[in-house]
């Protein structure tokens, strides 16, 4: 092949595969649902391989990836080719059948790999603009009541004639359920195929961000774009780009002081083009809306029933199977009648009333019923939003539960909020126990009742050590501004939350016009748009201990006032931009003596020393899609950091392993990561090690048998480590290794007898074969290894 592999041959080594992985997905059925991924992935990644050119940007070292990337492709093609060539009748063998595993698993890894090529760039941040940029989120999983209006609506997408579709409801009324169904609907994804894009554009929207994501979002290299008509012009040659096939643009939650930025996502010259828009306004300037419904009776109902009744087994079951935990009769057929009747026929109402009534007694019912306020009959906006108060009002008896609630409306309008953000603020702004157990039992109870969504962006059921990097929460727009509603009540400097939506250069009155009353709130949330240039005025906030920043300017200087919150304990910076955004006035936090926990998202780090800047008493460091590339600030005393989807990472700074306090350390989806410090077994304390899908990470320090205290090791999917030190043996204490998808591990080191205290690897089957030699020597072991959605024991049969 020689040192030069062209972008010619690696097109036509993919076309190879991709004819054959089409061939496979229709004429074997041992294999369909990771050959379906598989060519879900390769059409994903088409974009990139037929505009070789931005791969080689994309790559730092094009000749030696494009090599890498035609070795991969040339092997998916002669795997794919020998899945063809199955026998179904031959697999009442269980040797055939081990083989058969195999080869699944290895179609799926070489669906894993391609999609870590594409990756490449880096992971955009699901704030930002949604899971994976425009991807249209997972399909609900129980939907009641929408045939009509997706047989109406998938009439008109289908149709030539129509361009823009406008789906108006109140809130809390399914109009995102309804798209999000629609966009899963098997004739919809048929005729748009790879052209549909999924975008929430919110209250406060940035056109520019949206283009940027929609670039992105076809695997091409993204711009910096200067103006909105720049961004306009590169929209308009994407769509013309992609114009062979037709495109559907999903644009949820439109406001109608937005309704001007629809004109902007429209061009005539591109055909077969739709616009799907969801708002709780007409917008009548497109046209007459469709017109979302409240559920009639029958359908309410059963959406009720369903978040009412106490699952076991079946999602929906007659109301006289349902029973209750104390073992009581389920509420009569009138109590229910009367409770769906108060929620208006709202989806969202209906999920959170039944949720929140799940399981209890009838007795509970009747006095949930009997607090709602007559007037929830008149208006049906006051009577779904009485419905939720309710629900909230449940957690009365678990105040910290709702504290936790209402400290939601921090974050803003439609943004994912990482887990570990709320976890990092709940732990000490509730004061919780230090591991986040309780907080995370609180986040997972507030989704048991349908208070927020949970939504994790990898299905790895492998994490040991309970790990949430990977996990965002998400709440309706109608939950979140109950929060923010209950937050505004009582007098300003009374409140425990103060949330500032700035918008260009308007502050509120109170915040430029402090009376001598000295302000009390615990938590303050400050977002600014693009247009934000103001100097911040001089503020007296000595109660706060927890700030949330969001911006979307290119540079941000931290406001002065931070210098004065001597409580602040919990510091999170988020840049809403597409690119990282640098950070000046670094130097301030490190006059805060009791800041402990930091989170950085989209952050470039300045160009002044950063170790100049010390945080002495900070314990947790999060810096997710952060440009790393200048160092990092001081932090002599740390117990934990955590690095993800920082693509400017190549080598882990050797000044961390100078920090003998640090007990976690987590990079993930470092895919530039290729060494680590021989330092790092200076580390004696350390008990966490986690460097997963780091794909050119080529190998363990021999140092880190010095870890006496290393109790997990996480090196799942790092591709390239080719083998294991022999001084992994000195783990003395490791009790849980992860090591699925290490494609380039042929064999472990003998030293792995020494590992006395190891329970449990980790791994898929290839790796498992591995540790068979070993077996009788560690006989404490579990092998387990992670099982697929998918099973092939019927073959057995």
């Amino acid at each position: 092949m020689g040192d030069l592999v062209s972008g010619a041959v690696v097109g036509a080594v993919f076309a190879e595969l991709f004819v054959v992985v089409k061939a496979a997905v229709k004429t074997t059925i041992l294999f369909q649902s990771r050959l379906r991924s598989l060519e879900s992935t390769l059409q994903y990644i088409k974009p990139v391989i037929k505009e070789i050119d931005s791969l080689n940007k994309l790559l730092d070292s094009p000749k030696e990836e494009m090599k890498h990337l035609h070795d991969l492709l040339k092997h998916g093609k002669i795997l794919v080719e020998k899945s063809l060539r199955v026998n179904v009748n031959l697999y009442k063998s269980k040797e055939v059948l081990v083989e058969v595993k195999d080869s699944r698993l290895a179609i799926r890894k070489l669906s894993l790999m391609l999609e870590d090529v594409l990756n490449n760039k880096g992971m955009r941040s699901v704030g930002a603009g949604g899971f994976g940029s425009c991807v249209v989120p997972k399909a609900p999983e129980f939907v009641v009541g929408l045939n009509v209006s997706i047989r109406q609506l998938k009439k008109q997408l289908l149709d030539r004639g129509v361009s823009l579709m406008v789906v108006s409801a109140p809130g809390g009324c399914g109009k995102t359920t309804l798209v999000e169904t629609l966009c899963h609907d098997e004739e919809i994804k048929g005729n748009f195929k790879n052209n549909i894009f999924f975008v929430t554009v919110s209250q406060s929207p940035n056109f520019t961000v949206m283009v940027q994501n929609m670039i992105h979002h076809k695997g091409k290299d993204v711009p910096q774009i200067e103006t909105e008509q720049h961004a306009i012009d590169q929209l308009q040659q994407l769509l013309v780009e992609i114009g062979k096939d037709p495109i559907l643009l999903v644009l949820d939650d439109v406001w109608s002081e937005s309704e001007s930025i629809l004109e902007k996502f429209w061009f005539e010259e591109v055909t077969d083009y739709k616009i799907l828009v969801t708002s709780r306004f007409d917008l009548s300037a497109f046209g007459p809306p469709h017109k979302l419904n409240p559920l009639n009776d029958e359908d309410a109902r059963k959406l009720f029933l369903h978040s009412a009744t106490p699952k076991v087994g079946s999602s929906f079951r007659s109301p006289s199977l349902m029973k209750m935990t104390d073992g009581s009769v389920v509420p009569r057929d009138e109590l229910i009648d009367e409770i769906v009747k108060r929620c208006k026929g709202s989806p969202l109402a209906l999920t959170v009333v039944g949720k929140s009534l799940c399981g209890k007694h009838p007795k509970i019912w009747e006095s949930t019923l009997l607090e709602w306020s007559e007037g929830s009959f008149i208006d049906t906006n006051r009577a779904i939003f009485d419905c939720l108060q309710r629900s909230l009002d449940d957690l009365d008896g678990m105040p910290v539960y709702k504290e936790c609630f209402m400290d939601l409306g921090s974050f803003p309008e439609d943004h994912a909020i990482p887990a570990t953000a709320l976890i990092d603020m709940w732990i000490e702004l509730h004061k919780l126990d230090a591991d986040g157990v309780h907080a995370k039992r609180i986040l997972h109870e507030l989704a048991a009742r349908n208070l927020v969504d949970l939504v994790a962006t990898k299905n790895d059921e492998s994490e040991g050590d309970g790990f949430y990097d990977d996990l965002y929460v998400r709440q309706h727009d109608l939950l979140r501004e109950l929060a923010i509603h209950q937050n505004s009540q009582g007098l300003i400097h009374e409140r425990k939350r103060l949330n500032l939506d700035i918008r260009g250069n308007k502050f509120p009155g109170w915040f430029t016009a402090q009376d001598e009353q000295p302000l009390n709130a615990h938590l303050l949330s400050i977002s600014t748009d693009e247009s934000f240039l103001s100097d911040w005025p001089h503020l007296e906030l000595l109660a706060v201990e927890v700030l949330v920043l969001n911006f979307r300017t290119k540079s941000y200087t931290l406001p002065i006032f931070i210098k004065n919150l001597v409580r602040l304990k919990t510091l999170i910076i988020t840049n809403n931009g597409f690119f990282p955004a640098e950070l000046s006035n670094l130097a301030i936090l490190g006059s805060l003596p009791n800041l402990k926990r930091i989170r950085l998202e989209c952050i470039k780090i300045p160009s002044s020393d950063p170790s100049d800047v010390t945080l002495s008493n900070l314990q947790k460091a999060s810096f997710f899609m952060c440009d790393l590339s200048r160092g990092m600030m001081a932090m002599p005393n740390l117990a934990e950091i955590d690095i993800a989807y920082c693509s400017e990472l190549e080598r882990l700074p050797t000044s961390l392993c100078n920090i003998t306090s640090l007990r976690k350390i987590s990079i993930t989806s470092c895919h530039n990561l290729s060494l680590l410090p021989d330092q790092i077994g200076n580390l004696f304390n350390l008990q966490v090690l986690r460097l997963s899908s780091c794909m050119n990470l080529s190998g363990l320090p021999e140092s880190i048998g010095r870890l006496q205290n290393l109790a997990f090791l996480d090196i799942s999917n790092c591709f390239s480590i080719g083998e294991l030190p022999k001084e992994i043996g000195g783990l003395c204490m490791l009790k849980e290794l992860h090591m699925k998808g290490c494609s380039g591990l042929s064999a472990v080191p003998e030293a792995v007898v020494n590992l006395e205290q190891l329970k449990y690897v980790i791994c898929d089957v290839q790796r498992a074969h591995l540790w068979r030699p070993h077996k009788d020597r560690l006989p404490k072991v579990t092998v387990k290894i992670v099982q697929d959605d998918i099973t092939l024991d019927w073959l057995l049969k």
